[in-house]
C-alpha cells in the first residue's frame, strides 16, 4: 500500500512539475515571440538602424579625406565617387598625384555638399568624377531624369571651380553574381547615356569606361568583377588605363 502511495505522489508531483515548466516556458516564449513580431513589424526602426551605421562609415571616411587634403600641399588630381572608386590604386599621373575620395554608397544625388568641400579644401588641374551606381540601388532607384539633374550639378560645381573636368560612364555590372542582384540594371546603361550627353553639352572629356569594358570582357570567359560590381584586379587595370588617357587629353587641352 505505502508503495502504490508513494508511486502515485511521484506521479502527481511529477505532473506538476512539468506543467509548471510548460506554463513557465509559454511565458517565455510568448515574451520573445512578441520581442521578435515587435522588431519583425518594425520596419522604420530596422531600416534606421541600418541607414546609421552607413552613415557612420560615410562620416568616418569623408573625415579621413578631409584630413588628408590639409596635409597636401602640392597640386593633385582628385578623383570622386562611391565603392568602385575606393577600391581603386591610383599612381601618378605624368607627375601629378592623385588622391582616391572615393567613399562606398555614394549617390551622384547626395553628393554635392562633400565635392563643394573638396574643391575649397584642395588645389590641383583635374577633377575626374566617377559615380552614379548607387543611384539604381534598391528599392529607391533614381530616374534618369533625376540622375542627370544631380550628376549635372556636380560637373557644373567642378567647372565653376576653374578646374578640368573628366567624367567617366559607370561600368557594366556582370549579372548571375551577389552583389549585382541589388541594382536595377535597366538604370545603368540609362544613367551612362546622360553622362555621355552632358559631356557633349558642357564640352567636357568623357572617359567612357562602359563601352571599353563591354568589349574588353567578351574575351574574359572567367568574368570581370569580384561580386557583380566591383572590377577584379584585370578590369580594374582597362578602366584606370582608360580614366588616365582622358585625363591626359583633358589636361592637354586645358579647357576647364
Amino acid at each position: 500500500m505505502r508503495y502504490n502511495k508513494a508511486i502515485v505522489w511521484l506521479l502527481c508531483s511529477s505532473v506538476a512539475l512539468l506543467t509548471f515548466a510548460a506554463f513557465y516556458y509559454k511565458r517565455g516564449w510568448d515574451t520573445v515571440d512578441g520581442q521578435l513580431r515587435e522588431i519583425a513589424t518594425n520596419v522604420n526602426t530596422v531600416n534606421e538602424v541600418m541607414n546609421d551605421l552607413g552613415g557612420l562609415y560615410n562620416r568616418t571616411r569623408s573625415g579621413i579625406i578631409l584630413k588628408q587634403l590639409l596635409s597636401l600641399d602640392a597640386p593633385f588630381v582628385v578623383v570622386f565617387g562611391d565603392s568602385i572608386v575606393e577600391q581603386m590604386y591610383f599612381p601618378t599621373l605624368d607627375g601629378l598625384n592623385v588622391i582616391n575620395t572615393g567613399i562606398s554608397g555614394s549617390k551622384a544625388l547626395e553628393s554635392l555638399p562633400f565635392l563643394r568641400q573638396i574643391l575649397a579644401d584642395s588645389k590641383g588641374p583635374l577633377v575626374i568624377v566617377s559615380m552614379g551606381a548607387n543611384d539604381a540601388f534598391g528599392n529607391n532607384v533614381a530616374t534618369p531624369e533625376r540622375f542627370a539633374a544631380g550628376y549635372e550639378a556636380l560637373a557644373r560645381s567642378v567647372l565653376d571651380s576653374g578646374r578640368v573636368l573628366v567624367l567617366v560612364t559607370l561600368p557594366p555590372m556582370e549579372t548571375g553574381k551577389f552583389a549585382a542582384d541589388k541594382f536595377d540594371h535597366a538604370s545603368i546603361p540609362a544613367y551612362n547615356d546622360r553622362i555621355r550627353e552632358i559631356g557633349q553639352r558642357l564640352g567636357v572629356t568623357v572617359a567612357d569606361v562602359d563601352a571599353v569594358l563591354e568589349t574588353w570582357r567578351k574575351g574574359q570567359p572567367d568574368g570581370f568583377t569580384v561580386d557583380g560590381v566591383h572590377l577584379g584586379a584585370k578590369a580594374a587595370a582597362v578602366w584606370r588605363d582608360t580614366v588616365y588617357a582622358a585625363a591626359r587629353k583633358a589636361l592637354a587641352t586645358g579647357k576647364p
